[in-house]
Parts: C-alpha cells; sequence; structure tokens
C-alpha cells in the first residue's frame, strides 16, 4: 500500500509537468528531455506496479514533442508487451498505427506481432517479443532507441534463456551504426559470457570477420578463426574459418606458408566439397609464387584424383601440364600429366590436344621423332575424323620422309 500510494504521487506529479508542456504553444526541448529521463526514473522505481504502463505512455507524448517518432515507437511498443492487460495498451495500438501513417514505415513482421500482441505471460518472455519486432527496423534514427532497449533488456534479465539473442541484435546494432570497435567488444562479450551459448561458435566468426574487416585488424582475426575452428572443428562455421584465415595468412599477412597449412586442413578435412577444389587452385596458385612449381603440379594432380570424372580434374590436369613444360621445363613430367588426360578422358576435346602436345613435345623439346611418330599415329588411331588427324598424318608423313 505504501509504494502504491508513492507511485500515485509521483505519477500526479508527471502527469501534470507532461500536459503543460502540451499545453504550452511550444515546448521546452531540454525539459521535455529531462522529463524523458523521468519517466524513466519512476519505472525502474515502479516497475511492476500498473502505473508504470502509464508512465510508458506519457514517455510516449513527451517523444512526440520532439518529433522523434522512433522514440515514441519504441516507448508505445514497450507499453503494449511489457504491460499488456493495462487500460493504456489500446491507446498504444492506437498511437502506433497513427505513425505509420506518417514518415515511418511499417514492417510486415512487426505488424502482425502488434495485431496479435503479447502471446507470452512471463515478464521477460514478453520483453522478448517485444525486442524480437523492433529489431526489424533497420534506421540510423530508430538504431539508438532499440539499442536502449537491448541494454535494459540484458541488465534485468541477464541469464534468460535467449538474452545471447538479445546480445548479439546489440552486436549486429553497433555494425548497423559502423560502431565496429563496440560490435567487437559486444561479440567477446557473448562468446565469454555465454559459454555454452550455440550462438557462441558464430559469434566468434563473426569477431573475426568484424577484426579483418573493419577493424583491419589481421593478426587478431587470423587468431580469432583459429578459435573458431580449435573450439569447433565440426561448426558451420569451421569450413569458412580455414577459408578466410588462409586469405588473410596469404594477401594480408604474407605468410604464405601458413596460407597453404589452412588450405590443406581443407581439402584433408572436406574432400569431394567445392571448398576442397578451391583449396586445391589455391594451393596450386601460392606453390607457383612462391616457385615451388612440383608442389604445385602435385596440387593440381590431387585435385584430379580428388573430382576424377569432373570437368575440373581434366581443367587441373591441362594446368599442370603448362606448369611442368613452362615453368619447371620439365618434359616428361608434362608428358605423364598430358598422358593422364588421354587415357582418364578419352571422349573429351582435351584428350586429342593432349596427344597432339605430347607428339610436338617428343619432337621439339626431346629430339625423340620415333615417340613423336608414335604418339602421332595413336591419335589417327583414335581420333580418324577429327581435324586434327589430317595434321597429324602430314606430321608423320614429313617425320619419316614421305
Amino acid at each position: 500500500p505504501d509504494r502504491m500510494r508513492l507511485a500515485e504521487v509521483n505519477m500526479s506529479f508527471l502527469r501534470e509537468r507532461v500536459l503543460e508542456q502540451k499545453e504550452a504553444k511550444k515546448a521546452d526541448k531540454k525539459y521535455v528531455a529531462r522529463l524523458i529521463s523521468e519517466t524513466e526514473v519512476f519505472m525502474d522505481m515502479f516497475r511492476e506496479l500498473p502505473h508504470s504502463a502509464e508512465a510508458l505512455l506519457l514517455k510516449a507524448d513527451l517523444y512526440g514533442l520532439l518529433k522523434e517518432d522512433e522514440g515514441r515507437l519504441a516507448a508505445l511498443t514497450k507499453l503494449l508487451f511489457e504491460y499488456p492487460d493495462s487500460e493504456f495498451a489500446e491507446d498504444a495500438v492506437t498511437g502506433i498505427r497513427g505513425l505509420f501513417t506518417g514518415k515511418l514505415k511499417s514492417d510486415a513482421k512487426f505488424d502482425k506481432g502488434i495485431t496479435e500482441g503479447a502471446s507470452e505471460r512471463g515478464w521477460a518472455d514478453r520483453y522478448f517479443q517485444m525486442i524480437d519486432l523492433l529489431k526489424e527496423f533497420k534506421d540510423k534514427d530508430y538504431m539508438p532507441y532499440i539499442m536502449v532497449e537491448y541494454d535494459e533488456f540484458l541488465s534485468r534479465y541477464p541469464r534468460y534463456p535467449k538474452a545471447d539473442k538479445v546480445l548479439r541484435f546489440k552486436a549486429e546494432g553497433y555494425l548497423f551504426l559502423k560502431e565496429y570497435k563496440s560490435a567487437a567488444f559486444t561479440y567477446a562479450w557473448l562468446a565469454r559470457f555465454y559459454p555454452d551459448s550455440q550462438l557462441r561458435s558464430k559469434a566468434i566468426f563473426d569477431l573475426a570477420v568484424v577484426y579483418a574487416g573493419n577493424l583491419k585488424e589481421y593478426e587478431l582475426a587470423v587468431d580469432t578463426y583459429e578459435r573458431v575452428v580449435t573450439d569447433y572443428p565440426d561448426g558451420e562455421d569451421t569450413m569458412e574459418s580455414y577459408q578466410n584465415a588462409a586469405a588473410l595468412y596469404d594477401k594480408r599477412l604474407k605468410d604464405r606458408v601458413k596460407a597453404i597449412e589452412r588450405l590443406e586442413s581443407i581439402v584433408t578435412k572436406y574432400p569431394g566439397d567445392p571448398a576442397a577444389l578451391e583449396a586445391f587452385r589455391y594451393m596450386s596458385k601460392l606453390f607457383v609464387k612462391k616457385k615451388d612449381y612440383k608442389e604445385a603440379v602435385g596440387s593440381l594432380n590431387r585435385l584430379a584424383d580428388m573430382f576424377k570424372g569432373q570437368d575440373s580434374a581434366v581443367e587441373a590436369l591441362v594446368d599442370s601440364a603448362k606448369i611442368a613444360s613452362g615453368k619447371m621445363k620439365d618434359y616428361d613430367l608434362q608428358i605423364q600429366v598430358l598422358r593422364r588426360i588421354v587415357d582418364e578422358y578419352p571422349n573429351r576435346e582435351e584428350a586429342v590436344v593432349a596427344l597432339a602436345a605430347i607428339a610436338d613435345t617428343y619432337q621439339k623439346r626431346l629430339g625423340n621423332s620415333a615417340e613423336a611418330v608414335n604418339a602421332y599415329k595413336s591419335l589417327i588411331e583414335k581420333y580418324p575424323d577429327h581435324k586434327a588427324a589430317e595434321s597429324a598424318r602430314k606430321k608423320v608423313d614429313k617425320l619419316l620422309g614421305q
């Protein structure tokens, strides 16, 4: 009874002050802002009492005087969900509908949520339901108001089962506002404060993304990606963490050895996956940059083994043969790779080209006319109707002196 009477006295005083500003010819903006703070103090003191619903309605009115529709929307939505049985709930719905006839654009999910109202009975559950609706609004003018709600929720319900989601919403809000250090702090906080959260892996991954993409802290980024693959070796973000770490080691930290190690982890852990295909290709390019051409050829041949029968395997063998002949000047190795194409893909155009290249290499690079003739004859025998066969016949005649 004493708290109720105290709340009534405070509310009466607050109501009178708000009414004065509403009836004034011109509201005092600084004073209105002060009154908004007083409504928040009132709610901190009497949140469990029905008077707090009216405090939220007054807060919405004060935001209206400041022409801050976003703040008004947040206050009215909070009223509707925190105090769904209040005598002011219908006023909140009416006020929200009115806002969407102005500059604010409604969201389908939010509109449905307002129509259905609070479906949960627990106080924290209703508050989360409200936040889950408000987060749908992506607007730089609105975001500061929802960020305040995130903070209040987390201070009131830090152990709520979905508090980790609210913390994630908060991090995303900071990203939207381009406050990247705050976003990084919030992701790190989620990972530390909620060690058993299902969102922890994603939070660490997103922390690494912020370090790399927004803060340009590349060492921190790769270390954070390493946390993902260590803590969650079979997680949904693990593969991409390997990929991103490899790219950072290569392009930002200029450490190709570590980049190759991460790529090797991908092909070992995810054989047959498209990511393994890209990892092999990336590895071969890095080996070429390191002038380690033998390893480059080896990577491409491993790709051809893993993805045998696919276009990518043929392409890898073609590239492998080019490296063997061009960078290494190892014509025996070139021929060895080209024969794989002929043997494994006899019905493809690349097999015809490979046979012609084998013959040409024997003739011009190795000075072995006999083997060149054999290669040309093999081409003629296997592909008698191909246009390359006629050229092969002429070359055989020339080599044999006919």
